[in-house]
């Protein structure tokens, strides 16, 4: 199993005028997932980037949708809503992701590794609750 995943994505403009168009990463670690974006530049104005971490358990779920002629989607779901407030268009704990072509493949296989990764975390949490409650009993 690979031990990281980057997936590069450019949402298009959500207001009028066009100047709104996100652009990010979203990379899937050993440690949880980092979705790292920010609005494109204007002539006379910079963005700066935002970085927004999450563990594996705080991950709902992440699905990929692929359509003949339609934009290739990734939807990243959380279970809190309130880390992905910062993020434009953003709704309730979901953030949908337009993939670039470059990052399609990586897309593809973005939900097995994030399952993979979620099982490995809550092992170990019941892991650790075991010995502790082990520990307690003795």
């Amino acid at each position: 199993m690979r031990e990281e995943l980057s997936i590069y994505f450019e949402n298009p403009a959500t207001d009028a005028l066009g100047h709104e168009i996100v652009e990010g990463k979203l990379v899937c670690d050993r440690d949880g997932v980092t979705l790292r974006f920010k609005l494109k530049d204007r002539a006379f104005r910079k963005n700066e980037s935002v970085t927004l971490q999450f563990s594996y358990t705080e991950v709902e779920s992440l699905h990929y949708t692929s359509r003949f002629f339609g934009p290739k989607i990734l939807t990243f779901r959380t279970r809190g809503t309130d880390k992905l407030n910062e993020f434009p268009g953003a709704d309730v704990g979901k953030v949908i992701l337009h993939v670039i072509k470059d990052s399609r493949s990586e897309a593809e296989k973005a939900a097995d590794f994030v399952e993979y990764r979620q099982s490995e975390a809550w092992l170990a949490e019941q892991d650790e609750r075991l010995s502790e409650s082990r520990k307690n009993s003795l």
